[in-house]
C-alpha cells in the first residue's frame, strides 16, 4: 500500500509538472506572436521613416514615426501589464484626486483614439481626493480607455469616460463606455482571466487580468455592464475609506506618474 501511495504521489507530481510546461510554453507563444508583431510593426515604421528621410517627405517622416510611436505604446502596455500581473504588490496609497489621473489616462490614449477615428470623450465630476495608488489606477484607467478603444468601429465609435462620486456609499466611480458590439454573456466570466481576449491577435489577454488585479489590490470591485443597444460599459469602484488614509497631510492632489 505504501508503495502504491509513492506511485500515486509521483503520478500526481508528474502530471502538475506537465500542466505546468504546458502553460508556461501557451503564455510563451501567446506573448512571443504579440511581441513579433510590434516588431514587425516598428520595423516597418522605421522603413517608412527612413524613405522619408532619404526622400526629404515630411509627409512620409511623420507617418512613419506615428507607426513607431503607436507600437511604443504596445510594449509600454505589455511590460506594464506583464508587471502587475507576474508579482505581488503593496499598493503605495496616498490622497489623490481621481480625475487627474484619468486625465492623464486620457492624454496618453488620445493618439491611439486619433489614429482610428474614434471619439473619446470626457465628463469627469467634481469629486473629492481619495486614498488610492495612484500608479496602480493610472494603469486601469489606461488599460480600460484603450480596450474600448480598440473595441469600437473606426471613425464611427466613441468612448466615454465618466467619473462619480458616491456619497453613500463613500467610494468613487470610474465609467469607461464604447459603442462597440457588446460582449457575448457567456464571455463576461472569463475576460478578467489572463490571456482571455476578444481581440483575436490583437490582444494579449493581459489588460483586464491586470486591472482586475489592482482594483482587488485597492479592495474595490471592477464590473462589466453590456448597454444597450450597442456597448459596454467597465465599471470601477474605489472605496474611500478612512484606513486607507495616508499618514502625512501632503498628498493632496497628487498626479498619477512621475516624470
Amino acid at each position: 500500500m505504501t508503495g502504491m501511495a509513492l506511485e500515486n504521489a509521483k503520478l500526481v507530481q508528474s502530471r502538475l509538472q506537465n500542466e505546468r510546461l504546458a502553460a508556461v510554453g501557451e503564455t510563451v507563444a501567446f506573448l512571443s506572436h504579440y511581441i513579433k508583431n510590434v516588431l514587425q510593426g516598428l520595423s516597418g515604421g522605421s522603413d517608412v521613416l527612413e524613405m522619408g528621410l532619404k526622400r526629404k517627405s515630411l509627409e512620409n517622416v511623420e507617418r512613419g514615426w506615428g507607426i513607431i510611436e503607436r507600437n511604443l505604446d504596445k510594449i509600454y502596455n505589455l511590460t506594464s501589464n506583464m508587471i502587475t500581473f507576474s508579482k505581488d504588490r503593496e499598493p503605495s496609497i496616498v490622497l489623490a484626486q481621481l480625475n487627474l489621473i484619468v486625465q492623464e489616462a486620457m492624454d496618453l490614449a488620445q493618439r491611439h483614439a486619433d489614429h482610428k477615428g474614434v471619439s473619446l470623450l470626457a465628463e469627469l465630476e467634481d469629486i473629492p481626493a481619495i486614498p488610492i495608488d495612484t500608479d496602480g489606477v493610472h494603469q486601469v484607467a489606461l488599460n480600460l480607455i484603450n480596450n474600448a478603444i480598440d473595441a469600437v468601429p473606426a471613425q464611427t465609435g466613441s468612448v466615454h469616460v465618466t467619473t462619480h462620486y458616491d456619497n453613500d456609499k463613500k467610494r468613487a466611480v470610474l465609467t469607461v463606455r464604447d459603442n462597440g458590439p457588446g460582449i457575448e454573456l457567456e464571455l463576461m466570466d472569463a475576460l478578467f482571466e489572463p490571456f482571455q481576449s476578444t481581440k483575436g491577435q490583437g490582444g494579449t489577454g493581459l489588460g483586464l487580468a491586470a486591472a482586475h488585479k489592482i482594483v482587488q489590490e485597492l479592495h474595490g470591485q471592477i464590473t462589466i455592464e453590456n448597454v444597450s443597444p450597442h456597448g459596454t460599459a467597465f465599471h470601477v469602484l474605489l472605496p474611500a475609506r478612512s484606513d486607507q488614509l495616508p499618514d502625512r497631510d501632503d498628498t493632496h492632489g497628487h498626479s498619477a506618474r512621475k516624470p
